[in-house]
């Protein structure tokens, strides 16, 4: 009995001393400052996301003028860590502590970001034709964002792209016509470090001279803006190519089955952002063997555009 009561002491004590990390534990908000670890300047429109330990997205947001970022309501996440993404500056991870946290589980960090060297930077845009860099932002099969106001109020439309190319009107500026109609480029947003980004932001910035009307809209487009994020893809044979017509398709988890139609297409509209398993029935002549992308770590329940191809044996 004594051995017995020595070896549960033990068990206790080594649980009882396991790291707080390792517990999911509850965050209020989230805030701080980010700042330029060589200047000490601060950094705007940085993304910063909170990730749990097994990284699926919990919140993010972007930082102001001054550095500063502010996530609200963030709730439980198991071992919690924030990433901060920039083009300019290196990826930076920062794992957070519940030993940081105040009585109101509030916790603020001041993490200081390194930036990316001149001589590692993508090459200045301004070396190519303004026409195809503009155009390498519209890749057939994505989306991009079309902003419009009325009634003062905006309103945005999600675009898949067929077919698109970037024309000089003559007077200096550029057009798009995406899908065979024309589009005002101040008013594109396109996908960016995981949101969605005016493009004049993005290229003025590489040119000598202006290559695009003023806007006066906002860089980057409110999540409310945004449509449901879709899972989508085709099933094919894998060994002519051709695209298998009947194939059902299974969002696993859910009750949500989709059916190849003549194309082979199929698509999933989800709400919540998680990890989702894609499972495929295949239809009479095909084996239950199957390869692609199974499971899809969906970081947004709002703008996100996931392919997911699958290819079936006869």
């Amino acid at each position: 009995m004594k051995q017995l009561f020595f070896i549960i002491s033990i068990i206790g004590t080594f649980l009882g001393a396991q790291p707080k990390e390792t517990i999911e534990f509850q965050l209020n908000t989230i805030s701080g400052q980010v700042l330029n670890s060589l200047d000490k300047t601060p950094v705007k429109n940085l993304r910063v996301e909170v990730l749990s330990g097994n990284n699926l997205l919990k919140d993010s947001t972007v930082t102001d003028e001054n550095g500063h970022f502010n996530m609200d309501k963030v709730g439980y996440v198991w071992k919690p860590k924030i990433l901060l993404l920039s083009r300019d500056y290196h990826k930076l991870t920062v794992k957070l502590n519940p030993d940081d946290l105040d009585s109101l589980n509030n916790i603020i960090v001041h993490p200081m970001i390194t930036p990316i060297p001149d001589d590692q930077k993508i090459p200045s845009l301004a070396k190519t034709p303004i026409e195809s860099r503009a155009e390498s932002f519209f890749i057939k099969g994505s989306v991009f964002y079309y902003l419009s106001i009325v009634n003062e109020q905006f309103s945005a439309e999600r675009i898949r792209i067929k077919f698109r190319k970037v024309i000089d009107d003559g007077t200096g500026f550029i057009m798009l016509n995406i899908n065979g109609m024309y589009y005002e480029p101040e008013r594109c947003y396109v996908p960016q470090m995981g949101e969605y980004e005016n493009l004049a932001y993005i290229i003025d910035d590489y040119f000598p001279s202006p290559v695009f009307g003023p806007s006066g809209l906002p860089q980057y487009l409110d999540n409310n803006l945004l449509e449901p994020t879709i899972i989508y893809g085709t099933v094919f044979d894998a060994y002519t190519g051709k695209a298998v017509v009947g194939a059902e398709v299974i969002l696993a988890g859910s009750s949500k089955r989709r059916v190849t139609d003549e194309h082979g297409k199929y698509a999933f509209q989800v709400n919540k952002s998680g990890s989702y398993q894609i499972m495929v029935n295949p239809p009479f002549g095909y084996s239950s063997s199957q390869t692609g992308i199974s499971e899809i770590l969906v970081k947004s329940a709002r703008g996100g555009w996931y392919r997911s191809n699958h290819y079936l044996n006869p």
